[in-house]
């Protein structure tokens, strides 16, 4: 699945890598870039390979059917850049465009990686827990079958309220969010 974005009013395509992250061909950021030819880029990413990590690009290949030229499948080399391998492309480009695209880059990169988003999340599991008990506590008007139930309810309610709390103890910086 492509996301479609907008940079300085033109509609933007990512290329879908399969792992979520936001990733440009090189022909998509060379238009970003103010460049006229995808020649450009790759020039740019040349000069300065050294300074792209393996996360920031890669070379995938296309397969795109020929049949309708009379021939088999063609296969395509392109190179993609992650969204920090974008940034850093404007970081090293000298088009009058290349700060703005730096901004809307570091933009893209916060909203990318939530980490507040989860701990919301995790403080939406807590509440629904405690919900739960209070709920079990109050759910019948006799004694007897209230206490029952409570009884029933409480070893769910302590292994729910144990894994939301170890949940939120996991540190995100070890999983990939702390880049």
């Amino acid at each position: 699945m492509q996301t479609a974005l907008t940079f300085k009013n033109h509609a933007v395509s990512t290329y879908d890598r399969g792992d979520g992250s936001l990733w440009f061909t090189a022909k998509q950021s060379s238009k970003m870039l103010g460049y006229a030819h995808v020649k450009s880029v790759t020039n740019l990413y040349n000069a300065n390979s050294n300074e792209f990590s393996p996360s920031m690009t890669e070379v995938i290949v296309t397969v795109t059917s020929g049949k309708s030229k009379g021939c088999g499948n063609l296969r395509t080399k392109t190179r993609i850049f992650s969204l920090r391998g974008l940034h850093l492309l404007g970081m090293l480009a000298e088009t009058e465009v290349a700060k703005e695209l730096r901004r809307w880059a570091l933009d893209l990169m916060e909203n990318e990686y939530h980490p507040n988003d989860v701990r919301h999340t995790i403080q939406q599991m807590q509440n629904i827990v405690a919900s739960a008990r209070k709920v079990s506590g109050e759910d019948s008007s006799d004694a007897g079958r209230r206490l029952r139930k409570r009884q029933d309810d409480l070893p769910a309610l302590e292994k729910a309220q144990k894994l939301v709390t170890e949940i939120g103890q996991i540190s995100f910086e070890l999983i990939g969010w702390g880049k």
